[in-house]
C-alpha cells in the first residue's frame, strides 16, 4: 500500500518508519523549511525498541495517489497542512491522529466517507527532520469509522465500505507491529484518549515540570486527580462511559517522568500550541451539558497562564520544529 504522511513531526515519523519497515511505500509531506533538511531517511532512536533507519521519500506537496493518508499535525497547523494535499486527491481512507474532539468535522467535509475517526497513544519526540526519538515502549491506535450516509460524520458508528477499510487497515497496523483496536463508536475514540491526556497536559504544564513535579505540588496533584473526574463526567453527558477509578489509577502509576507535548511546546516557544484544541471542546460540552467543573478550569487558567509568562525564542516563533508527540 501507499501512504502518505501529512505531518513528518514525532508521531508522523514513528508511524512512517514502521509502515516503511514492513514494506509499504511511505512518502512525507513537509513544510520547505524541513525537507531542505531531510536526507530522505527515516532515522528513529528507542532505548526500547532499538533504532531503526529506512528510506522515505518526502515532497511539500500531495498530488499523487495514496491508498491511506495519515493526518498527523497537531489541531492548529490542520488548515495549513491540509493547504499541501491538491484538492482532487481522493485516498482511498484518511485517517487523522489529531488530539482534540473538532478536527473530524472539517476533514469529514474535504474528504467524505473516507475520513476515519484515529487516536494514537505513543510518546515520540522529533528532535530534527526525519530523526525522531521514541519514549515509550507503547503504540497503541484506536481506529472507528463515521456512518457513510451521516451528515455530520463525527458521533456514529459506520459500517458497509467504512468498516472494510478499517478491517484492512488494522491488519496493515498489526503487520507493522503497531497496536491497533477497531471501536464501533468514533465518539469514544476521541474521548477515551483525551480524558487521560488533557489533565496530564494542562498539569504538567501548569507545573512546567514532567508528571513527578505535579506529584509533588499538593495542590497540583489534586487539581489533576479532580480534573480528570470531571472530564469523564463531561464525556459521559456526552454519551461516552469512561471508567474514572481506572483512569486515576493510571495517573498514579505512569512514570514520574511522563511529559506532555502541550509542555514541550509551551517551554519551547511553539506557537500557537494546541492548548485551545485540547481544552475549550470540552469547557464548552461542560456547559452545554451542565456539569460544573471548577478543577478543569483552574487547570486550563494556569496553563494558559504558564503559556503567557513563557519567553518565546526567536527560532521558534510559530513553528512545530520541536516536540510534536502525542
Amino acid at each position: 500500500m501507499r501512504h502518505a504522511i501529512l505531518g513528518a513531526g514525532g508521531v508522523g515519523l514513528a508511524l512512517g518508519a514502521a509502515l516503511a519497515r514492513a514494506g509499504h511505500e511511505v512518502v512525507l509531506v513537509m513544510r520547505e523549511s524541513s525537507r531542505a533538511r531531510y536526507r530522505g531517511v527515516i532515522d528513529v532512536h528507542s532505548k526500547l525498541h532499538g533504532d531503526l533507519a529506512v528510506e522515505a521519500r518526502a515532497v511539500e506537496r500531495l498530488d499523487e495517489p495514496v491508498d491511506v493518508l495519515w493526518v498527523t499535525v497537531k489541531a492548529p497547523a490542520l488548515d495549513a497542512a491540509l493547504a499541501r494535499v491538491a484538492p482532487r486527491l481522493t485516498p482511498d481512507s484518511v485517517v487523522p491522529l489529531l488530539n482534540g474532539l473538532d478536527h473530524p468535522r472539517p476533514l469529514r467535509a474535504r474528504f467524505g466517507p473516507r475520513q476515519l475517526v484515529g487516536a494514537i497513544l505513543i510518546e515520540a519526540e522529533r528532535t530534527a527532520p526525519g530523526r525522531v526519538t521514541w519514549h515509550s515502549l507503547y503504540a497503541e491506535i484506536s481506529l472507528a469509522t463515521t456512518h457513510d450516509g451521516h451528515p455530520g460524520g463525527v458521533f456514529a458508528a459506520g459500517a458497509g465500505a467504512g468498516g472494510r477499510r478499517l478491517g484492512g487497515l488494522a491488519e496493515v497496523l498489526a503487520d507493522a507491529g503497531l497496536g491497533c483496536t477497531p471501536e464501533r463508536d468514533p465518539a469514544s475514540v476521541l474521548w477515551r484518549k483525551l480524558v487521560l491526556l488533557l489533565p496530564l497536559a494542562l498539569a504538567t504544564t501548569a507545573a512546567d515540570g514532567p508528571l513527578g513535579i505535579v506529584r509533588r505540588r499538593l495542590d497540583l496533584s489534586a487539581l489533576l486527580h479532580d480534573a480528570a473526574r470531571e472530564v469523564c463526567a463531561v464525556a459521559a453527558a456526552d454519551a461516552v462511559a469512561v471508567d474514572a477509578r481506572s483512569l486515576l489509577h493510571t495517573l498514579d502509576t505512569l512514570p514520574g517522568r511522563t511529559d506532555t507535548s502541550l509542555h514541550r511546546d509551551v517551554t519551547a516557544g511553539v506557537r500557537p500550541t494546541e492548548l485551545a484544541a485540547l481544552a475549550e471542546p470540552v469547557l464548552r460540552r461542560a456547559r452545554d451539558h451542565h456539569v460544573a467543573v471548577p478543577a478543569l478550569t483552574e487547570l486550563a487558567r494556569r496553563a494558559a497562564e504558564r503559556e503567557r509568562q513563557a519567553e518565546v525564542p526567536a527560532p521558534h516563533r510559530s513553528t512545530y520544529r520541536k516536540g510534536e508527540t502525542s
